[in-house]
């Protein structure tokens, strides 16, 4: 089994995406770092708890120099220069200051930070490089695996220490935070509905609710039967956290993270338009470019009927169904696809 999960590989076309990803938010956060440094100061200058010896801290001036050679190194991880010992360096760099003062710590931080460090053992430097052709083929998964157990670990310890805690089982946690956002509620949904959810057996529920949900995602992202809906929740569950809630990068890292889940093979769906259709062609470039997972082989036909696809068993779909298999496959749509499930879920292939 262990010498099985060294030994496999799969495509490596999407390793290079997860690596883009990360650098774009490894970036992200350094320069927040950089603006911390310049609005509040250094951070050894004051109070600090470092986990290494006092003598290990740099400087303001070294930890500068190390905030420019992190962000040097995300935006070579970016166009895919150096890139995976960039993104090493850079990941590594970014723990580095966290063990010299352990205030600085914050769990999506530090999520952000070891995945990235995940991403950079994969081979993930072999495609989307903005300089040089890239090098197409197979590579080790067993890093890419360690992504998804990192991202699920994440839910699974979140939902458990939810569940242990009476104050978050009960509803307490959220009735609070229900009715400290009471005030700008009311200015958004009717009086009623400000009153049902205020309530708190409302908030039991919706504690029970998301705990489930968690475990759902710490589990449901492994299978393929469970998978594309466990995605579909985790999406509106972090756009959700977006929406009420300051994590910094933190629903960001996890929604990238998705990426070490999606089936590393190429081009097993195939979507034809049709150029009999005014709309027809310039979908058909659009939506190559939104392929960015190259789920799919892009065809063209004649025939009126503007969308046709085939699914990865060969099944063809029309209509709704064809926009519903469209939509599960490319990231920018992916929302739509559980309200299209529902609405064409009775629709049978051809």
């Amino acid at each position: 089994m262990i010498a099985r999960f060294f030994r496999e590989e799969r495509d490596v076309h999407l390793l290079g995406l997860l690596r883009v990803a990360f650098g774009v938010l490894l970036l992200a956060y350094t320069l927040r770092r950089a603006q911390e440094l310049i609005d509040f100061g250094y951070f050894g200058d004051v109070f600090h708890l470092p986990l290494l010896p006092e003598y290990l801290v740099p400087s303001r001036s070294g930890f500068a120099v190390l905030l420019c050679l992190q962000a040097l190194g995300a935006a070579l991880a970016i166009i895919g220069v150096l890139s995976q010992g960039a993104l090493l360096a850079a990941a590594l760099s970014g723990l580095y200051a966290i063990f010299c003062d352990r205030l600085q710590y914050h769990n999506n931080r530090y999520e952000l930070l070891l995945v990235a460090l995940l991403v950079a053992l994969t081979p993930c430097n072999r495609s989307f490089r903005l300089l040089g052709a890239p090098r197409p083929g197979t590579g080790p998964r067993w890093a890419a695996r360690l992504v998804g157990a990192q991202i699920s670990l994440v839910y699974l310890a979140s939902s458990l220490g939810k569940l242990f805690d009476p104050d978050w089982r009960g509803g307490a946690v959220l009735h609070l935070r229900f009715s400290q956002g009471r005030h700008i509620t009311e200015h958004l949904l009717p009086e009623a509905i400000v009153a049902f959810v205020s309530r708190p057996w409302f908030a039991e529920v919706a504690s029970l609710l998301a705990i489930g949900s968690e475990l759902f995602l710490a589990l449901g992202l492994w299978f393929a039967r469970t998978r594309p809906a466990a995605l579909w929740l985790g999406v509106m569950f972090h756009v959700g956290i977006e929406v009420s809630a300051h994590v910094e990068l933190f629903s960001y890292t996890m929604l990238c993270g998705y990426l070490a889940f999606v089936t590393p093979e190429l081009r097993e769906r195939t979507v034809s338009w049709s150029t009999a259709t005014r709309r027809g062609p310039g979908l058909a470039k659009l939506f190559q470019r939104l392929d960015l997972l190259a789920r799919f082989r892009h065809e063209t036909h004649a025939e009126p009927e503007l969308l046709r696809v085939h699914d990865r068993g060969g099944t063809a779909h029309r209509g709704l169904a064809a926009l519903r298999e469209l939509c599960r496959a490319t990231p920018l749509l992916f929302p739509l696809w559980a309200p299209l499930a529902l609405v064409s879920y009775r629709r049978k292939p051809t």
